[in-house]
């Protein structure tokens, strides 16, 4: 009962913590493919800082950052090396970074920089993914620019960069020139990584859109653009970037008029990547600049039949495919086609506004909270799920790659994750109050100061009987044939009262026989139970002693037991005082807690309602200005059909 009451308080408390989320994440710029993640090497030190070092680096790379901090207090407190300080300065900000602590990882950024001192190379390459991560392009470079440094170093192989993070180190350095328009010193790094490589594509592909930003040499871009597309694995992955450096290439190419080159670059994007449908659109409309009309209707029929008709480029293409015709002067099939454009941009229309309704997208939202039950909240959130799919999702497809409204869903999840928790906590509180009822409902009845004294009257009486029983214990150690049973003691007082009975017996009347031979056997028949109980004094010995101990270790235990159950009744009765209040006060602050967190789910969930209304508006208003483009197209048709139709009736009646 004392341990539940210790333990209640402390199941009341519901601690609300939250970091931002620390994962690195990757934009076009920046993007990173999955890689295996690497322990650090190990350096001098004794076994103990070894798994204090261990224990960090398994913490801080499955993202468990609050522990990792832990861990970091743990190596310094635990006397580390000097030159380990450093190491430890630049790690705590790598984690701080992860927690979205930019200003606290600033400052100590700022520290190590300025006081010096030599950390591995591995901890300088995590700093430097956290700042490439925030587009600290200038401090990245610094970071990664030491980790290489200390790399190349052969005096001290102990602080060498893991060859796991090689590459990526130096894609980091790629990037952070590339991004700062270096250009000449991105291709100096460049020029130091394997020739095919997933991070090497990565890095063409970081200097590829520099080059783009400062109108570089065609041929040098060109043929940096060659080198990228075909130096790449052979995998999902290598075959997604390709797509994406050949769109990117097309698209430059068509603002510089340089169509075939677009048309080259557009049509070596693959069928199955995520640049598919920008790539088919853009390869149709380079076709359309070279005059090549039905050969641009093509990729946008594919388009079509491969896609969602709500996606950005389907839409594009649409009204696509008409223009072509026009241009290729079929004007009754374009405006055929134009007619049946119509009537499709109609349907789409209506389809929209029949799901721009607060219902169906709240009935959307519903089905996706359900999916991300037993996700986590905050920096603890390793995923979310995607959307359900279904035919919100595809008219919202656009939508769902917006940075800030997937922001906004993963702050509506872990509002929903808090409120669950709460939740929970003042379920376990209920179930708690009623536990507490009713064991000081059952302690009240028990009548316990009458039992108490009725066993201590036991307990004092058990233990009388266990100092006789050591008394007589003392007592028969005492004597020389001792521990006999009750039966051999019988048999031996038996015998030696036979031979005093038969002298009593023959003065009384002569035998008719000498009895002195019965009597010598009687004599040595006691003289052999005398030996025997000798024997088996030992043996016997030790068995009373042994279970005399065990009933005094048994009377030990109950005498504790009764001395906590009587300072435990000596304190019970004040111990509930005030207890219950405590208990009603958790729930009152719990209530208060679920209701800010309900309003704030709310007010999220409102915002994400008018955010998906909006964007279903502004597609509105897009789909309608196609609509309307197609039936202005529909009536000039018709009226340069007209047109022409009047200007040969007037040419006849000239000529007649």
């Amino acid at each position: 009962m004392r341990h539940y009451l210790l333990l209640l308080p402390l199941l009341c408390v519901l601690s609300v913590a939250r970091a931002a989320d620390g994962d690195v994440t990757a934009e076009v710029i920046v993007a990173q493919p999955a890689t295996l993640l690497a322990s650090p090497d190990d350096v001098p030190e004794n076994a103990a800082q070894r798994l204090l070092r261990g224990a960090f680096y398994f913490h801080y790379l499955t993202n468990n950052y609050q522990q990792a901090l832990v861990s970091l207090d743990q190596m310094q407190n635990a006397g580390v090396p000097s030159e380990n300080i450093a190491e430890i300065t630049v790690m705590k900000a790598a984690v701080l970074l992860a927690l979205g602590l930019e200003a606290d990882a600033d400052a100590l950024f700022a520290d190590i920089e300025a006081r010096g001192g030599e950390a591995s190379a591995n901890a300088w390459y995590h700093l430097a993914r956290r700042w490439q991560a925030r587009s600290e392009w200038e401090k990245a470079e610094r970071c990664i620019r030491r980790a290489l440094q200390l790399n190349e170093r052969a005096d001290n192989p102990a602080i060498h960069l893991n060859k796991a993070y090689l590459e990526e180190a130096k894609f980091i350095l790629v990037a952070s020139l590339a991004q700062q328009d270096r250009a000449n010193e991105a291709a100096d790094a460049l020029a130091t990584m394997t020739q095919s490589g997933i991070w090497t594509g990565y890095a063409r592909y970081n200097q590829i859109l520099s080059l783009m930003r400062l109108h570089a040499v065609s041929r040098d871009l060109e043929k940096l653009i060659e080198e990228a597309s075909y130096y790449l694995p052979d995998n999902y992955e290598g075959q997604s970037l390709k797509d994406r450096i050949l769109l990117v290439a097309g698209i430059y190419a068509l603002d510089a008029g340089k169509y075939r080159q677009a048309e080259a670059y557009l049509r070596q994007i693959s069928l199955d990547s995520a640049f598919t449908a920008p790539g088919l659109l853009q390869y149709g409309w380079s076709l359309v600049d070279q005059w090549k009309y039905e050969e641009a209707m093509q990729p946008w029929r594919i388009l079509q039949q491969r896609f969602s008709e709500f996606h950005p480029a389907v839409i594009e293409s649409i009204l696509a495919v008409p223009h072509a015709l026009e241009l290729l002067n079929a004007t009754t099939q374009s405006l055929k086609t134009y007619e049946f454009v119509e009537k499709r941009l109609v349907g789409m229309l209506d389809a929209l506004r029949a799901q721009n309704t607060t219902a169906d997208v709240s009935s959307w939202l519903d089905e996706w909270e359900k999916q991300q039950q037993g996700q986590s909240w905050g920096w603890q959130r390793v995923r979310l799920g995607d959307m359900p799919d279904g035919p919100m999702s595809r008219t919202l497809q656009d939508l769902l790659d917006d940075a800030d409204f997937n922001q906004m869903t993963a702050g509506l999840h872990d509002l929903s994750s808090m409120l669950n928790d709460v939740q929970r906590q003042q379920q376990d509180l209920l179930l708690w109050q009623a536990v507490l009822q009713q064991r000081q409902k059952k302690l009240s009845g028990l009548d316990a100061e009458k039992k108490l004294q009725r066993l201590e009257q036991r307990q004092a009486e058990l233990t009388r009987q266990v100092l006789a029983l050591q008394q007589r214990l003392y007592d028969e150690d005492k004597k020389v044939f001792s521990f006999a049973s009750e039966t051999d003691q019988g048999n031996v007082n038996h015998l030696a009262a036979v031979v005093p009975r038969i002298e009593f017996l023959q003065r009384l009347n002569t035998p008719t026989r000498d009895l002195g031979i019965y009597k010598e056997r009687w004599r040595r028949s006691r003289g052999l139970q005398l030996w025997r109980i000798y024997e088996e004094k030992p043996e016997r010995q030790w068995q009373a002693q042994k279970n005399y101990w065990q009933l005094q270790g048994v009377t030990s235990s109950l005498l504790e037991q009764l001395d906590n159950t009587r300072t435990a009744l000596a304190w019970a009765d004040s111990s509930w005082v005030g207890f219950p209040q405590r208990v009603a006060r958790q729930q009152v602050a719990l209530q208060q807690q679920e209701q800010q967190l309900q309003q704030l789910h709310k007010q999220q969930r409102e915002q994400i309602i008018r955010r998906v209304s909006q964007h279903m508006a502004e597609l509105d208003v897009r789909i309608t200005d196609y609509l309307a483009q197609a039936r202005l197209s529909v009536a000039r048709l018709y009226d340069d059909s007209l047109q022409q139709q009047i200007a040969g009736g007037e040419a006849e009646g000239k000529n007649e």
